[in-house]
């Protein structure tokens, strides 16, 4: 049996009360049950998404921190290569000699080429 909500209204032509039904309130019993459940799902779909994001956010947050260390470790190794001490020991194992006296050519003609 569902439940319908009556009312009675009157009729000031004929003289009469009208009763008319209008609410089925199994229907809408039904329909706030779909409701509830649409929103339940849309809850739990967001919830699972946020977690998996986190997830994902925390590894990534690592995979930061791991390539941060990596730069710096590198960034050391680059200083070190480029020390000058580091250069002065490398440049005296090439056993090169000191430039004493330089001598620069001129040329002081004005002869121009032609074709």
């Amino acid at each position: 049996m569902t439940a319908v909500i009556t009312t009675k209204r009157p009729n000031y032509a004929t003289g009469r009360t009208e009763i008319s039904k209008r609410l089925n309130l199994r229907l809408v019993n039904i329909f706030l049950g779909g409701v509830i459940l649409i929103i339940g799902v849309y809850y739990l779909v967001n919830i699972n998404d946020l977690t998996v994001k986190g997830f994902a956010l925390r590894e990534l947050k690592s995979e930061a921190t791991i390539l941060a260390s990596e730069n710096l470790d590198s960034e050391a190794k680059v200083m070190n290569l480029q020390s000058y001490s580091n250069l002065n020991d490398k440049v005296k194992k090439l056993n090169m000699v000191a430039a004493r006296e330089v001598e620069y050519l001129s040329d002081n003609s004005t002869a121009l080429a032609r074709k």
